[in-house]
């Protein structure tokens, strides 16, 4: 339909104030494909009424859907991360004050839900917790992305539910490190001041599509693509990684939180 107007995905971008990669993106059906977006093309590309709506409900039919868009209850933040997680090649994750959840265990995990969330039943408390489990397992298939874990040393610190459930979280920390496809680094309180300090964010690249940035806050969360924003979170990265104590030294410091538990 952009071809038969003649336009380029810049102009129509433009139009509609969203960047070039992201028709692309749209276009090829890989990434985050969403209802509001394609009605807004259609729109633009003045498609009948019918035949949008028809093309619409093929969207919202999809049978193309992983396991998270099956699953009744799930944020649609999650399902949209979850989607391009499964997508991805290589995954870079800084978090400030948690274990990331690609490496929680399922016990740390409905601490810190039911700690953030207090008004959860158990029931969609349980949900929530099963589908950061499953979303787990892209890290240990055959086709599993590279993963660059960066955590704080504070969240190594922080208690998270009841006794013993930091000393086991941080024990599968340990182990999961081992996976070649997974680096777990941590950065140490005396390092001090450092771009972390601006908050999380998770940095995902694709092997045909552009990569994103993704920021978390609350309620809220937002997906970035421009060059600009990349660039910004790739430098902080490194920035952070820099600063972050080595493998063998991440360890070492892991098993001295794990002692101080007692």
């Amino acid at each position: 339909m952009r071809e038969k107007r003649g336009l380029s995905c810049a102009e129509v971008a433009k139009t509609l104030g969203v960047s070039a990669s992201k028709i692309s993106r749209i276009e090829t059906g890989n990434s985050g494909l969403q209802v509001e977006d394609v009605s807004a093309l259609l729109d633009f590309y003045q498609v009948p009424t019918g035949k949008k709506q028809k093309l619409l409900g093929l969207l919202r039919r999809g049978d193309q859907k992983g396991w998270w868009e099956r699953q009744a209850g799930l944020p649609h933040l999650w399902r949209t991360l979850i989607d391009f997680e499964n997508k991805a090649v290589r995954i870079q994750n800084y978090e400030a004050l948690v274990v990331p959840g690609l490496l929680q265990t399922s016990e740390y995990s409905a601490a810190m839900i039911r700690g953030t969330e207090p008004r959860l039943s158990n029931a969609e408390l349980d949900n929530l917790v099963a589908s950061r489990m499953a979303r787990q397992t892209l890290l240990t298939r055959a086709t599993a992305p590279r993963f660059l874990a960066v955590v704080h040393e504070v969240a190594m610190r922080m208690p998270v539910g009841e006794p013993g459930v930091m000393k086991r979280q941080l024990r599968h920390l340990l182990a999961i490190g081992e996976r070649p496809n997974i680096d777990v680094y941590v950065v140490p309180t005396a390092a001090g001041a450092h771009a972390g300090l601006r908050g999380p964010f998770v940095i995902l690249d694709f092997a045909e599509e552009p990569s994103l940035a993704f920021v978390e806050n609350h309620d809220t969360g937002i997906f970035l693509e421009e060059d600009a924003d990349l660039a910004g979170y790739r430098r902080a990265m490194r920035n952070i990684v820099n600063l972050a104590l080595a493998p063998g030294a991440t360890n070492e410091l892991i098993l001295s939180v794990i002692s101080e538990l007692g």
